[in-house]
């Protein structure tokens, strides 16, 4: 599948070598002295690759985000690569893409409590959030995410995995979230900033990765980007505190110049953490071992509990 990327490709001239995903499959591939990122795309992620493709169009084309953006090279769509204007065709599933490779390291936990590095993450937050792209839709998280995997899920027996007890509260929490943040005017949002799509660059620049649910968010704007660093990072090992993310909004308020809402944050982050959820039920379903179905039912029970823990700091803002 990769050799049909570039003509000049064989089985015999490449090297190839995972790059993670949870979801897709990412590679680093590699012919004589050159390398380049490829992506093959989870075909059953509910995922319009059509709007992906017109958003990952707008971002090759806006001059602002040419610093914090690596170089889009190839973006499967209906057999064709709409990033050219050649009519190559190119017998792939749609979404399978090619980027410039930039060599750099993934950002971490331990760096962002460094406060030179917290400056360099809201810098690239601000040049993003900034930067005036036009993707070509509109967000909302509870619509076109919670919403979206809720609904397929139905076609599975969650109830075997979940108590329906968890699942009624999980749902009056959304709703409460839901009316606490107010519709605004659409702005440029990644709505997905997990460090994993952070990376340093042997500049020391950080670059932003992966738009597969880029949007015009009008349910929080910017604010949801903050929220779902949060929500990912509150999970892992180390875990992300309170305090250590309350230093960062800090810095923050100073690069945007105004001093960002913590309570919707906090209702936001609780919003984030209902994607995941959702996101983590239906991959359940979707993988076949049962070291991956184990990842998955603790990744699940561990945002339900979680939901519960940033309830508690929503009330209290």
């Amino acid at each position: 599948m990769i050799c049909k990327l570039n003509k000049d490709w064989r089985p015999d001239n490449i090297k190839i070598k995972k790059a993670g995903g949870q979801t897709n499959r990412n590679f680093i591939v590699r012919c004589k002295n050159k390398k380049f990122f490829v992506r093959l795309p989870w075909e059953s992620a509910v995922i319009d690759r059509k709007i992906e493709g017109k958003n990952i169009l707008a971002l090759s084309r806006n001059k602002k985000l040419r610093e914090i953006l690596p170089k889009y090279y190839i973006y499967v769509l209906n057999r064709k690569n709409i990033l050219s204007l050649k009519k190559e065709k190119f017998n792939l599933p749609d979404g399978t893409m090619m980027t410039e490779y930039i060599p750099g390291r993934v950002f971490t936990t331990s760096l962002f409590k460094i406060k030179k590095y917290q400056e360099k993450l809201a810098n690239m937050f601000y040049i993003f959030h900034a930067s005036g792209v036009r993707f070509a839709n509109k967000y909302n998280v509870f619509t076109d995410e919670i919403e979206k995997y809720r609904l397929a899920c139905r076609k599975y027996p969650i109830l075997k995995i979940i108590n329906p007890e968890i699942i009624k509260n999980l749902n009056k929490i959304e709703k409460q979230a839901k009316s606490k943040v107010p519709i605004k005017k659409g702005v440029p949002a990644h709505n997905d900033f997990i460090f994993q799509n952070f990376l340093i660059g042997n500049s020391g620049k950080i670059y932003l990765l992966d738009f597969e649910y880029a949007g015009m968010s009008e349910k929080g704007g910017a604010l949801y980007d903050f929220a779902f660093l949060f929500a990912d990072n509150f999970f892992r090992k180390p875990s992300l505190s309170k305090d250590i993310f309350e230093k960062f909004l800090k810095v923050a308020d100073k690069k945007y110049g105004q001093h960002l809402n913590r309570k919707q944050i906090y209702w936001l982050v609780i919003a984030a953490i209902l994607v995941q959820f959702w996101w983590g039920l239906l991959r359940y379903f979707d993988v076949k071992t049962e070291k991956e179905k184990k990842y998955f039912k603790k990744y699940i029970l561990d945002r339900a509990k979680g939901v519960g823990s940033i309830y508690q700091i929503a009330i209290k803002n």
